[in-house]
């Protein structure tokens, strides 16, 4: 029994040690709240089971000792149990990130609370993951837009389009967006699908925020491989 013991709190420590260079190593938080129950949690069982491994090897004195090693440890792989299990699991891990490339925006011609609109995080995905257009493949792209400024913008157009005339592209029409109150933002997400006799060539994507008017605000575009 008193070896059955020591090797499970042995366990425990090994696995604080893991759990804890995970949740270091993949940099995401998980919920406060669980982690914090899972900390106590840990915390109260590992101060029993060094309680008892202390106490059976130098008495009460190694009893104490036993049980205040046991928490810190217990703790440790609570928390790190905890953060593990709740940290959000990333997304998206097979899309193509891609930086602003236009960081200068057309001018409107009167004050508008869609002048605060800021395109951000633009990614590319498609079928087989290749970072290129090819024949009757599937692709999307996806963005987000976020108001920076203090008014709701209302009827957000979110623009997606093929700039240079390449034949048998074709991107979803736009759905307006009723409105993105301040500090908030949305995701957005266009369909590209090739035709099955595409060019080889390149492609330049434009994604823009407009008004329902059409008059544009932040925009960029950003290039892409095509292949027959």
């Amino acid at each position: 029994m008193k070896k059955q013991i020591t090797t499970y709190f042995i366990g425990i420590l090994a696995l604080a040690m893991l759990c804890s260079g995970c949740s270091t190593n993949r940099m995401a938080a998980g919920d406060p709240g669980a982690v914090l129950a899972g900390a106590s949690i840990g915390g109260n069982v590992g101060g029993a089971i060094g309680g008892l491994i202390g106490e059976s090897n130098r008495g009460w004195r190694g009893g104490y000792r036993g049980s205040a090693i046991g928490t810190i440890v217990g703790t440790i792989a609570g928390a790190a149990i905890a953060n593990a299990a709740t940290a959000p699991k990333q997304t998206e891990e097979y899309s193509y990130r891609v930086e602003r490339t236009q960081p200068s925006r057309p001018q409107p011609q009167y004050s508008s609370a869609i002048e605060n609109l800021r395109i951000h995080n633009i990614r590319f995905i498609d079928a087989n993951r290749d970072h290129t257009i090819n024949s009757g493949e599937n692709c999307k792209v996806i963005f987000e837009i976020i108001n920076e400024g203090n008014r709701t913008a209302f009827n957000v157009v979110p623009v997606v389009a093929e700039i240079t005339g390449m034949k048998r592209i074709y991107i979803s029409p736009s759905v307006m967006i009723e409105q993105i109150k301040p500090h908030e933002g949305v995701k957005y997400t266009a369909s590209i699908n090739a035709g099955e006799r595409i060019k080889t060539g390149e492609v330049i994507i434009r994604v823009a925020v407009a008004n329902e008017n059409g008059q544009e605000y932040d925009w960029q575009e950003f290039s892409l491989p095509t292949q027959r």
